[in-house]
């Protein structure tokens, strides 16, 4: 197949222009309606059919866009790889966390890191637990510190747990629930303050009521980060249900206060994310080694 013209095709599709393709890949216009002619001629299929001022796919050009989406996220996947490379000779290594990890674990590490090897590029991403784990898959970064449940992860993901943290139910101090012991289908009842979809415990709260036949709780606020998330609850609405590592100073200082709930003490894992089979520089194995031999005190 002729991967040029595939190239063309993909980008007409997306913009719904020739006029605009032309322009993004430096072609012209009579060059680009000419090879999308030979294309269809060679697959014999017809890809494109006019709409208004542009065009738009046909029932088999939408069929094909979807795998071609791919082919050509792997080839920019591939020239990002390459040229990390010849940008970085020295090194560089890619770590991608959840909130709570790159919050609480990773700067610690990489500052050890770091200590000992400056010539090292240590790029930190911070995202919720399915994003962290796409970015581990399609070679967005080298290395993921991600929550949630392993089960879960995709296949081409090799895991290992590195700590359980314990997940609190919290309250603003004067709440009514403050400090008391509650059934779960009580604490579902009031209003909750959420990070987005996505997730690592959000998901397992929604798969805690789901266990234990409760109907899930409002999801009154939400926020895509950790600290916007337990100051809202401080400041007085709503309960949330966080990691202990994050919450545990707030309660500390009297700023949130936990709810028991009596049938429940959940847990969860947190892991080292890499890609199977994967033959890592080096570096990137020390740093590996290194959380391994610093991990927080369970």
């Amino acid at each position: 197949m002729n991967l040029h013209a595939l190239k063309i095709f993909y980008t007409v599709a997306l913009t719904g222009s020739v006029t605009q393709a032309a322009s993004k890949l430096k072609i012209s216009q009579p060059a680009i309606t000419a090879q999308i002619k030979k294309f269809e001629k060679e697959l014999n299929v017809v890809l494109f059919e006019p709409k208004g001022r542009g065009v738009a796919l046909t029932s088999v050009g939408q069929k094909l866009i979807d795998p071609t989406r791919r082919l050509f996220t792997l080839e920019d996947q591939i020239e990002s790889i390459l040229e990390d490379y010849r940008s970085h000779k020295s090194g560089k290594l890619r770590v991608v966390g959840t909130y709570l990890a790159t919050s609480f674990l990773i700067p610690r590490w990489a500052a050890k890191f770091k200590s000992n090897h400056a010539e090292i590029e240590v790029t930190i991403t911070t995202a919720n637990s399915k994003i962290v784990l796409d970015q581990l898959v399609n070679y967005a970064a080298d290395i993921a510190i991600c929550g949630g449940e392993p089960k879960f992860y995709p296949d081409e993901v090799e895991w290992e747990e590195l700590y359980k943290d314990e997940v609190w139910f919290v309250v603003a101090p004067d709440h009514k629930y403050a400090n008391q012991h509650i059934t779960f289908s009580q604490m579902m009842t009031e209003p909750f303050i959420m990070r987005e979809e996505g997730s690592a415990t959000r998901e397992r709260l929604f798969a805690l009521c789901k266990t234990n036949m409760v109907q899930p709780p409002k999801v009154a606020l939400q926020f895509s980060g950790l600290n916007e998330t337990i100051h809202a609850v401080s400041s007085g609405y709503g309960a949330s249900f966080i990691s202990s590592l994050a919450a545990c100073e707030f309660v500390k200082r009297g700023e949130l206060a936990k709810v028991y709930v009596d049938e429940l003490s959940p847990i969860n894992t947190i892991a080292l994310c890499t890609r199977k089979h994967e033959k890592y520089e080096p570096f990137v194995k020390e740093f590996i080694s290194m959380i391994r031999e610093n991990l927080p005190l369970k």
